[in-house]
């Protein structure tokens, strides 16, 4: 009864994945809040340039029990950090990645290990019609129809997410836009 309790004290509040600063916080503050080591707050948080200088109301990727929305909210904090790079070295990434090696590090960063392409990336897990897609799910897309080219993160509520291009970078985009809608093949389960 008491794990439980306390449990629910140390999540109480908060809506998603990510916590807002409040006046007096500290990263070793806040790692220690969510129960998580402070390299793992600071490896969430590329966004943070110096970790003595949070601002009130800036938001802080953090780990709770939803390790879809952890995933989700860790890919958003990366639209301002990453720059695509067509087959840049995965050891580049977040910072220069293209849609395969980017994903490929965000879910390693929870514990999942891809492959480095999307073609590869496109048989791990569990197949997943477009109909049953959950938030966290791996998308593909093929320009020609046949072969993969392309892979993006369901956010859910309608949205996706994805290292898209040198023009765009990371992007947020409708499951009902027309390019997903004529491009997309299937979904892929790997949480």
């Amino acid at each position: 009864m008491v794990l439980s309790f306390t449990f629910a004290l140390s999540f109480s509040g908060v809506a998603g994945a990510t916590y807002p600063v409040h006046k007096g916080d500290t990263l070793n503050g806040i790692a220690y809040k969510y129960r998580m080591g402070y390299q793992d707050l600071r490896s969430l948080n590329p966004q943070i340039g110096n970790p003595n200088q949070l601002y009130i109301g800036q938001s802080i990727v953090v780990r709770t029990p939803d390790k879809a929305s952890n995933l989700v909210d860790y890919a958003k904090v990366l639209k301002s950090q990453t720059k695509y790079v067509y087959g840049a070295d995965y050891s580049l990434a977040p910072y220069k990645a293209d849609c395969s090696s980017w994903t490929k590090h965000i879910y390693a960063k929870f514990g999942v290990q891809l492959p480095r392409t999307s073609r590869e990336q496109a048989h791990v897990g569990t197949s997943i019609s477009f109909s049953n897609m959950k938030k966290g799910d791996l998308m593909f897309f093929a320009n020609n129809g046949i072969t993969i080219s392309h892979v993006g993160i369901y956010m859910g509520n309608g949205q996706w997410i994805s290292n898209l291009n040198t023009a765009n970078s990371v992007q947020t985009f409708s499951i009902w836009g027309s390019w997903t809608q004529q491009k997309f093949m299937w979904a892929q389960r790997v949480l």
